[in-house]
């Protein structure tokens, strides 16, 4: 297997990635970075149908507080006039960790996260839900907000089968995290089905990603088994009445779910991170067959490990020609960047490559442009300031 190594000096990349708009000629490969001199995080990349993109994720300035963040570009990485645009209500803090875009954004963007709330008497927060529908102009339509006296945030969004949208994430409850799954209307207005699952094997669990398989949902999810004996990847099939099927792919060691990838109609790959009984920090990945609401198998494919440093996946998709890529941060000798690691379309591995620079680069969002190209979204940080990076390779991970 051959390993790849990109170094490139960020503080060289700063200036020119923001500064200079890349041209035609460049659209094949290029870097672009976005954001404030403070701290800016992405979070989720959307590839629209007239071949531009659409970013989302978080800005942070000292003294004003944090912010969701939409950048839209055209498809040379350039931003739009009118971006980036900031949402949030009032002073409060918010922030975005996933971007839907309808229709190809033709019919607009949903912003989802969170919104932190002063609790009176208290010096704490309460962290809500926070939806924010933008038009495909980024106009702002309506935004809203739910929550309890318990915080609760979004970490993924599908569309719905019938109408409006299916979100993911977690509400805590005494200290503990669980799995929150709800479903509301198409203008926010009405939450119209929930269920917040109670794992009684678990103390701590999560949503992490759901997907829409066109008849009903497929739901991972993470889980803290009670009384410290280990992390779980957890599965949730059901339909819109929310009436989950569920399935424990228990491992002898600590697992973490990240995404889903539709091989077909029954059929699916699962992206976990696992942490050995030796402490290293490897990627797993799941096969996982159905029949309707019932997951019928699940396989172990593969394990990814370094063998001088740790990795964490964030995201995979399937490359048109039936290769799996998976993105995320490779963390050894005290340096921290993003990685990009293919497996063959029979899941054997292939080439693993590195993007690396002063500072850290963590790998967040994969995506595939209009052309044989692959994008890269991650956050670059370096000392005090961080920017969202935004990086088009060739179909190879070239640059």
């Amino acid at each position: 297997m051959r390993y790849t190594v990109f170094l490139f000096a960020l503080t060289a990349l700063i200036l020119s990635a923001c500064e200079h708009p890349v041209s035609e000629i460049q659209m094949e490969k290029f870097v672009k970075l976005y954001g404030n001199e403070f701290m800016d995080e992405a979070r989720d990349i959307e590839v629209l149908e007239d071949g531009s993109y659409a970013i989302c994720g978080i800005d942070s300035i000292p003294g004003v507080g944090k912010q969701m963040i939409l950048v839209i570009t055209d498809e040379y990485g350039n931003m739009k006039t009118g971006f980036p645009k900031y949402f949030t209500e009032g002073a409060l803090n918010s922030g975005a960790n996933a971007l839907l875009a309808k229709r190809g954004g033709q019919g607009g963007f949903l912003l989802c996260g969170y919104l932190e709330r002063p609790v009176e008497g208290s010096v704490r927060t309460q962290r809500d839900l926070f939806l924010v529908r933008i038009s495909s102009t980024g106009q702002e339509l309506w935004k809203k907000s739910y929550g309890s006296i318990e915080d609760e945030t979004i970490l993924h969004v599908a569309e719905r089968i019938s109408s409006g949208f299916m979100l993911a994430g977690y509400q805590i409850r005494d200290g503990q995290r669980d799995i929150m799954v709800m479903g509301v209307t198409e203008e926010g207005d009405s939450v119209e089905l929930s269920f917040n699952y109670n794992n009684p094997y678990a103390d701590n669990a999560s949503a992490n990603y759901i997907l829409n398989t066109g008849d009903r949902y497929l739901c991972l999810c993470t889980y803290d088994r009670i009384a410290g004996d280990g992390t779980d990847i957890l599965i949730l099939n059901f339909d819109d009445q929310l009436s989950p099927n569920i399935k424990i792919l228990d491992g002898s060691e600590d697992e973490y779910a990240r995404a889903i990838v539709q091989q077909s109609d029954e059929s699916f790959l699962l992206l976990g991170n696992r942490v050995s009984q030796s402490g290293k920090e490897e990627i797993v990945l799941y096969s996982v067959e159905t029949n309707g609401s019932l997951v019928t198998s699940s396989n172990q494919i593969t394990t990814l490990t370094d063998a001088s440093g740790n990795l964490h996946s964030s995201r995979m998709l399937k490359m048109p020609d039936g290769r799996i890529a998976i993105v995320g941060t490779r963390e050894a000798g005290g340096e921290t960047g993003m990685f990009l690691q293919f497996l063959s379309s029979g899941f054997q591995e292939g080439d693993r490559l590195f993007y690396n620079g002063p500072g850290t680069q963590t790998g967040v969002d994969i995506a595939l442009p209009g052309d044989d190209g692959i994008l890269l979204l991650g956050t670059n940080t370096q000392e005090s300031n961080s920017m969202i990076a935004l990086m088009k390779t060739d179909e190879k991970g070239g640059l």
